[in-house]
């Protein structure tokens, strides 16, 4: 009996060893295979002496298409935070960690990376130390930056689009829609060259600037980058730029937006329309300048069909 009695208590001890180190096994994670690689700050010129950078997301499953988003959010440069570095390792943030840097979700380039297009995320000068002619002058630099070195990372230069919201969706729409503008102080050989993109789509952008701050007077309180003569209203709106030549645009708008109204959008889809430009104008209903999570996601969802169409994905 006392014999029995022993040899149970060890196969109880070897059957719970057995089970404990089975869970702790099965616990351990396997290393994940990251979505996209997050290349870091490439310079793409030089203003007062400071670098000016910009973030590529190769994805993991790249289709040959890039993405140019101009971070910027009222002409001011950076505000994102759409990646967390964790173990060594980039990671795109939660949209809790997100919400919490009050970042604009509808820019999160996610579902374009993970749809196999390469994001080209670019930083401009902000203001108040820069003005809208220098603001323009960086991210014009930084397209024909990118289409010239292009096959750098993996992306064919004929299908290239641009993508923003608001101040930045006004600068891809300005340089989208102008591709034949001189860059300032232009030297080299690819600087100078004629830069075409290949689609647009941006959402709740301002497209007449004049209007803009007949509109809303305080906006020249609040953004010096505003306080501009009248014909520099006209230079740096995109309405004044659409022409038969313009590459196929998405206008995407909320209703009940204060900040930039609708008639922005109306407008610049009205012009292209009267050019015979391929586009289209989405209205977003109950939503402001600032979109919940749901109308992002589907502000995101109709950017990428966009490119999908236009990009030849």
């Amino acid at each position: 009996m006392k014999y029995t009695l022993i040899i149970s208590f060890l196969i109880l001890i070897t059957t719970v060893s057995c089970n404990f180190n089975n869970s702790e096994q099965s616990q351990v994670k396997k290393p994940s295979i990251p979505d996209f690689e997050l290349i870091k700050d490439v310079v793409y010129g030089q203003n007062f002496g400071m670098a000016m950078t910009f973030d590529v997301y190769v994805p993991s499953k790249p289709n040959g298409a890039g993405v140019i988003l101009t971070n910027s959010a009222g002409w001011t440069s950076p505000f994102d935070k759409f990646t967390v570095l964790e173990n060594g390792q980039y990671r795109f943030a939660t949209d809790k960690e997100m919400t919490e840097s009050e970042t604009w979700h509808i820019l999160n380039p996610k579902q374009l990376v993970l749809n196999g297009y390469t994001v080209f995320e670019v930083r401009h000068g902000s203001q108040p130390k820069f003005i809208m002619s220098e603001i323009v002058s960086h991210v014009r630099r930084a397209v024909r930056f990118i289409r010239h070195n292009s096959e750098d990372y993996g992306v064919d230069e004929n299908r290239i689009g641009l993508w923003g919201g608001s101040a930045s969706g006004h600068l891809s729409l300005l340089i989208g829609l102008s591709p034949e503008v001189p860059l300032l102080d232009a030297e080299k050989e690819w600087e100078k060259k004629y830069t075409p993109i290949a689609a647009i789509a941006v959402f709740a952008s301002p497209t007449d600037l004049a209007k803009m701050v007949l509109d809303n007077p305080e906006e020249l309180k609040n953004r010096p980058v505003l306080r501009m003569e009248n014909e520099q209203y006209q230079e740096f709106s995109p309405v004044n730029y659409a022409s038969k030549d313009d590459p196929p645009t998405l206008i995407m708008h909320g209703i009940l937006d204060t900040d930039v109204p609708l008639a922005h959008g109306k407008l610049m889809y009205s012009t292209l329309q009267k050019e015979e430009v391929k586009s289209d104008f989405i209205e977003f209903e109950n939503t402001s300048h600032s979109p919940t999570l749901e109308q992002s996601s589907r502000g995101v969802d109709e950017a990428l069909a966009w490119f999908d169409k236009y990009l030849e994905n």
